[in-house]
């Protein structure tokens, strides 16, 4: 159990590498764009339809690592106030509950994927792109978070801020 939850670990934070990965192509298309349009008077037909997929694949791969820290918005008024005891089952039980909708959600996400594959379904921006490549990483990205609900929970990394 504890290879496969290293291997979660890993996945995960590579994941979010890939994320901040698509976060820094879109900053760099968008900077790209305005010097086009506004520097050399050529804007790029392509820079939005592009920001648009790595926004999917932004939220999608970094999602596991999220779950997998905890770091998804909650409201536990309501927990906190259990004591400590029932506080854990509770959380584990809301934990597995998440785990099972995420997994019902993917096996949505995957059955579209796979009829889009079939259909060859292209996206509707002006630079298409097979549909189904954006619903392979939201299928992976909900299955992996659902595992992370799973697996045990890593502790947030220091310098993460709570409000």
């Amino acid at each position: 159990m504890h290879f496969v939850n290293s291997a979660l670990r890993f996945i995960s934070k590579a994941c979010a590498i890939l994320a901040a990965t698509a976060v820094g192509i879109a900053a760099v298309i968008y900077v790209a764009e305005v010097v086009a349009r506004y520097g050399l008077n050529n804007p790029l037909n392509w820079s939005g339809d592009t920001g648009s997929y790595m926004l999917c694949v932004m939220v999608f791969l970094s999602l596991p690592l999220v779950t997998r820290q905890r770091g998804h918005i909650a409201v536990t008024m309501v927990l906190e106030a259990l004591p400590q005891p029932l506080f854990r089952k509770v959380t584990r039980v809301l934990e597995l509950v998440s785990a099972t909708v995420l997994m019902i959600v993917a096996a949505f996400v995957l059955d579209l994927c796979i009829r889009q594959y079939h259909q060859g379904v292209l996206t509707t921006m002006a630079n298409q792109i097979p549909r189904w490549w954006l619903t392979a990483v939201m299928t992976f990205g909900l299955v992996l978070s659902a595992l992370n609900f799973i697996a045990p929970a890593d502790e947030a990394p220091e310098d993460t801020v709570e409000f």
